[in-house]
């Protein structure tokens, strides 16, 4: 996948490795033999509930579906994307959220991906941020696909809900680890109740003790080969080791929720770091 976009950091060596990689997993032999050995698992649904004290009264829970790191390439065998838009149909959310790494090696995966995904019901939104493998990519085409799918891609801006939940505002953080994070214009406006939407744990060294009521992200990969009980044994940095999988709290009474993502870069197979898709259940204490 060559540097097309607007993604720092994309080096000789990492593009020299990527070319190496798109020929050795040529037509998907490694996610094949992953799936045919019986190693790949499932996508679980793991949800959470969060409690907001400017939650207005009498108004119900907010259904939140989130799912990241889908990874449409040669690692990634397409019925662990079905398996993905299974889970998120199946969680009969009220708004869809994308969290970026929607391809990798090859960009034209991203068209693929958006078919499984456009049928997914989310009757008051469906928005998308970019991870740091989409800002390497051709960027324009991953947003005109993801916006042809009805998905609104933020970066560096929020969006409210429509009503019952115009007191919601989407908070889309830009990539921190390749892209230009800008949290004053990320927060800009927000309503009272800011749903952080970012890629990556690393986009909490710019939020810092910015207030906001529930984040979530991805990029982690649950550390994608990790021991048993789930200890990454790579990290993709320092806060991705730290918030690997899981909720946290990151001070202030704000919650961050990372998910494990769903597909694979450089190995097909994902080690004691199972895919997922998280749900969160938003509403009053």
């Amino acid at each position: 996948m060559p540097l097309e976009g607007r993604g720092k950091d994309y080096s000789r060596t990492r593009a020299a490795s990527e070319w190496v990689l798109a020929r050795a997993y040529r037509g998907g032999w490694s996610a094949r033999l992953v799936r045919r050995l019986g190693l790949q698992h499932r996508v679980a649904t793991i949800q959470h509930r969060v409690s907001c004290m400017r939650w207005p009264a009498g108004t119900r829970p907010l259904r939140i579906a989130f799912v990241s790191d889908l990874h449409a390439g040669p690692t990634t065998h397409p019925s662990l994307l079905d398996d993905a838009a299974r889970a998120l149909r199946e969680a009969a959310a009220d708004v869809l959220l994308l969290g970026g790494d929607y391809v990798y090696l090859h960009p034209e995966g991203i068209h693929g991906l958006v078919r499984r995904l456009a049928d997914v019901p989310a009757p008051l939104g469906k928005f998308a941020v970019f991870g740091n493998h989409d800002l390497w990519s051709r960027e324009d085409e991953l947003r005109g696909a993801l916006e042809a799918g009805g998905f609104r891609v933020l970066v560096n801006e929020n969006v409210a809900l429509p009503a019952p939940f115009e007191h919601v505002s989407i908070c889309g953080l830009d990539d921190p680890w390749v892209g230009e994070p800008d949290v004053p214009a990320t927060f800009a406006g927000a309503r009272d109740v800011k749903l952080l939407l970012m890629h990556a744990p690393e986009g909490m060294m710019y939020v810092g003790d910015t207030p906001f009521d529930v984040g979530i992200c991805g990029h982690t990969h649950g550390g994608h080969i990790a021991l048993p009980g789930g200890v990454p044994i790579v990290s993709a940095g320092p806060l991705s080791r730290k918030f690997s999988s899981g909720r946290y709290d990151v001070g202030g009474g704000r919650p961050l929720i990372v998910s494990k993502g769903i597909g694979a870069t450089e190995s097909a197979l994902r080690l004691f770091a199972d895919p997922d898709v998280r749900v969160v259940v938003l509403g009053g204490a």
